[in-house]
């Protein structure tokens, strides 16, 4: 018998230019708490941040919201993640809005490091700029010199 059950999606959607959006929505037992993060990649910066509390445990869980437009102006670099939890996390801000907001900056990483390379970029050319992203985050991309087997992804 399930006593808890909380899903999480992330979806980032390109506005054109060099603007992303990216989206997480989370839905448990007692939540369902959506960010919306406008992000302008070029500058690896937040342009715009907000949240959708549409079912909290208590009213005073709405009083956090206005801290997301504090977002704006952070710019995706070493330190974001203790800024970002200086803003909306801790006991003034919202727990499930900072890992919201975590999640998204991952997504963010992934997809402007990933799914923005130019489709006529040769593969191994892509492979050097995910190779760069990843070493030193990620098992495989710090053992490269153990020659793994590539099994691939389509949409590189």
């Amino acid at each position: 018998m399930s006593l808890f059950n909380r899903n999480k999606t992330i979806e980032v959607n390109s506005l054109g230019g060099n603007i992303l959006e990216v989206t997480a929505h989370m839905k448990d037992n007692f939540h369902e708490i959506k960010t919306i993060i406008k992000f302008d990649n070029d500058s690896k910066t937040i342009i715009d941040a907000r949240t959708d509390m549409v079912t909290v445990p208590f009213d005073l869980c709405h009083e956090v919201c206005p801290r997301m437009k504090e977002l704006a102006g952070l710019r995706l670099e070493k330190g974001v993640r203790r800024s970002i939890q200086e803003i909306i996390g801790g006991k003034q801000g919202c727990s499930h809005l900072n890992d919201l907001t975590m999640d998204s900056m991952n997504a963010l990483v992934q997809a402007s490091g990933f799914c923005l390379l130019p489709t006529e970029m040769p593969f191994d050319e892509k492979m050097e700029v995910i190779k760069k992203l990843n070493k030193g985050i990620c098992h495989t991309y710090s053992n490269l010199d153990r020659n793994p087997r590539y099994i691939g992804y389509d949409n590189l």
